[in-house]
């Protein structure tokens, strides 16, 4: 029987964190400033804040999850 001691995983998990909180701010930081710009894009720019917004909170949930597997669970 094969024993595993001390191994770890290699996924994709880091990179959509990485990805989440990326676009997230990327999202806050350029997409609503251009849409607060232009009149008449409100329902455009709200929508960018809550896609922001979103995103940078799964980041963090999902980085927190992360955390909590690997420290606790695995």
């Amino acid at each position: 029987m094969l024993q595993v001691v001390g191994s770890s995983y290699i996924g994709y998990l880091n990179y959509i964190i990485w990805l989440f909180l990326a676009s997230g701010a990327y999202m806050l930081w350029v997409d609503a400033k251009h849409y607060k710009a232009d009149p008449g894009t409100e329902k455009e720019r709200k929508t960018a804040v809550f896609s922001g917004w979103l995103n940078l909170v799964l980041g963090v949930i999902v980085m927190i999850g992360s955390w909590v597997y690997k420290r606790y669970l695995w």
